[in-house]
């Protein structure tokens, strides 16, 4: 099941919010980080909860404390793990992440799991954490096994081989439904939700009249410059060169999700390595993913010549649906290429001004 295929552009185009379903909360740390001040409306929360059997009560208060992080971590702009890491910058972070396992867990007192990167780094990162701060069962079992899991966690030490994070919240990717009314179960979408696909954007629409063709093989004589163009022409922009400080290959505000005007930035690859795109088509570290990111953009767009792996997918995801700073991202492969150029009756275009 692809939330392509079993959702339609209209629901993908929702605004529902990423959250953290808690089953680990770092109450301290949160009320030293986040201050006295903003302590007054969680204590607030906190009195107004009715009258509850001990375990409940426990449980409203974990999400009174996650909600009050989520909304820190989007208030300042904390970063993906990813982000800290290839910038060296920042002392927390907030993302989905892959764990390893622990299989200590019911026997210790302090937890210890691996990050499983998607590309290479030079340093182990592990999170270390008191198992008495787990709150579900779920939780437990997922850390035991390795799973995917939503955290935030701060900084806590260096040294040759490894970079060790404190969890202040950890818990299953979810969904928010905030304002809306969706015609759908979200439950089932968590981490997955925040992709969109080419047709969805008012702009490119007319794809959906073009099939999908059995090979990328024709991109391989379009360039990325041609390419740039191409976009340029859709969507109205001016096609001057880039744009001083660019940390991506293209930028617009002229871009419309289901009606809705949004900001988009787009990473351009050309057929100069006409293969799959791989983790290792992105610079050391993804950094190339990294710059795309720091764009203040609402949409993130990978586009290749070729194929693009899941790796790729991946970790795009990961840099764009964050709690409290979640993001939307496309990929556009040499298939979806081609057909937007067909589409608008732009390839020839494309192909002579990558010949001239």
């Amino acid at each position: 099941m692809t939330i392509r295929d079993e959702l339609t552009p209209d629901q993908r185009a929702l605004p529902l919010l990423h959250y953290i379903d808690p089953g680990f909360v770092h109450h301290r740390r949160i009320q030293t980080i986040i201050g006295r001040e903003a302590m007054v409306p969680i204590d607030e929360a906190i009195r107004n909860l009715p009258d509850l059997p001990d375990w409940q009560r426990e449980t409203r208060i974990n999400h009174i404390f996650t909600e009050a992080m989520v909304m820190f971590c989007g208030h300042i702009g904390i970063k993906s793990l990813e982000e800290v890491l290839s910038t060296r910058r920042g002392h927390m972070f907030s993302s989905t992440e892959q764990v390893g396992p622990f299989h200590d867990l019911y026997d210790s007192e302090r937890g210890v799991n691996n990050w499983v990167p998607r590309g290479d780094y030079d340093k182990r990162i592990e999170f270390h954490y008191s198992t008495q701060r787990i709150c579900s069962d779920t939780m437990k079992a997922e850390l035991y096994s390795g799973d995917t899991l939503s955290i935030i966690a701060e900084f806590h030490s260096i040294d040759d081989s490894r970079m060790i994070f404190h969890p202040i919240v950890m818990g299953s990717p979810w969904l928010y439904r905030g304002d809306t009314d969706p015609d759908f179960d979200i439950m089932w979408w968590g981490y997955n939700f925040f992709e969109n696909f080419i047709e969805d954007f008012d702009e490119f629409s007319k794809v959906t009249d073009v099939p999908t063709p059995p090979s990328p093989e024709p991109m391989k004589l379009v360039s990325e410059a041609a390419f740039k163009q191409c976009l340029a022409r859709i969507l109205g922009d001016s096609t001057t060169s880039d744009w001083g400080g660019e940390t991506s290959d293209y930028y617009t505000s002229h871009l419309h999700l289901r009606g809705k005007r949004t900001t988009a930035a787009f990473l351009l690859k050309g057929p100069a390595r006409f293969a799959p795109m791989g983790l290792d088509h992105l610079g050391k570290r993804n950094d190339q993913i990294v710059r795309l990111a720091n764009e203040p953009a609402q949409i993130l767009f990978v586009q290749h010549s070729h194929d693009i792996l899941p790796p790729v997918r991946e970790t795009l995801r990961a840099f764009a649906a964050q709690s409290g700073r979640n993001r939307r991202y496309c990929l556009i492969d040499g298939r979806d290429s081609l057909r937007l150029l067909q589409a608008y009756d732009l390839y020839d275009f494309a192909v002579e001004t990558s010949s001239s």
